[in-house]
């Protein structure tokens, strides 16, 4: 069963990854979510055990800052860990990608970006398990910060010219992490683009737009069927 972690805070966005993203990219795969503020934490931080029944960990993107940190940082990194010391399954999602880095290596592994990246985007992947049926890549991307510093225990499996850590795994084990957004399907995503430019003017400058076929998108949700095994 998968455990999947919205960490996402801002009400309309946590509300279309519970409702409308995660059905669509778990498909039969079992899954339960759980939300930062969650009773169901505090119970986690006196008993770990009560995730024992979880194969696979999915952390979100969020608003929030890897680079500057929050109070939800202790949880977060400790639900990480204990699915990295039970040899399950993990995969987080821009912020959850940063996290995960965070979580193995600690706070140097996360820093600001010196060029935000905005709207949709190729991609340069490298053959790997999570790509199994893709090719030529675009992906959404809309993140501050990412990911740096990683050692030897780390490949990097994805990359463009704005940001070196797009996507990497873990000691070829079933742990990755994705700076760009796969779950994201071209309407919502143009539309998270649209709504973040409205809001943030400035960043008008970042954005980019590498679509010319909005259908090459819908490869991208294969990347969770890797990930979870399923069909």
């Amino acid at each position: 069963m998968l455990l999947a972690f919205n960490t996402i805070i801002t009400e309309k966005y946590k509300g279309q990854f519970d409702n409308l993203t995660l059905p669509k990219i778990t498909k039969s795969f079992p899954y339960e979510v759980i939300h930062l503020n969650d009773p169901i934490l505090e119970t986690f931080s006196a008993d770990e055990t009560i995730f024992s029944k979880y194969t696979h960990l999915l952390v979100s993107g969020s608003s929030l800052s890897a680079s500057q940190g929050s109070v939800y940082d202790k949880i977060i990194i400790k639900i990480i860990q204990y699915f990295l010391k039970n040899n399950r399954s993990i995969l987080g999602i821009c912020y959850g990608h940063q996290m995960i880095a965070r979580a193995i290596l600690g706070d140097s592994a996360c820093r600001k970006t010196k060029i935000p990246e905005f709207g949709w985007k190729k991609m340069e992947i490298k053959e790997n398990p999570l790509f199994n049926g893709i090719s030529n890549p675009i992906f959404l991307e809309s993140h501050y910060d990412e990911v740096c510093n990683l050692t030897d225990d780390f490949t990097i499996i994805a990359s463009n010219n704005d940001c070196e850590v797009q996507a990497m795994q873990y000691k070829n084990l079933p742990i990755w992490g994705t700076q760009f957004h796969p779950e994201m399907g071209y309407n919502e995503g143009s539309q998270m683009a649209k709504d973040h430019i409205v809001n943030y003017p400035k960043d008008k400058q970042y954005y980019t737009n590498d679509l010319t076929d909005e259908t090459v998108i819908n490869q991208n949700f294969i990347i969770f069927d890797n990930f979870l095994g399923v069909r």
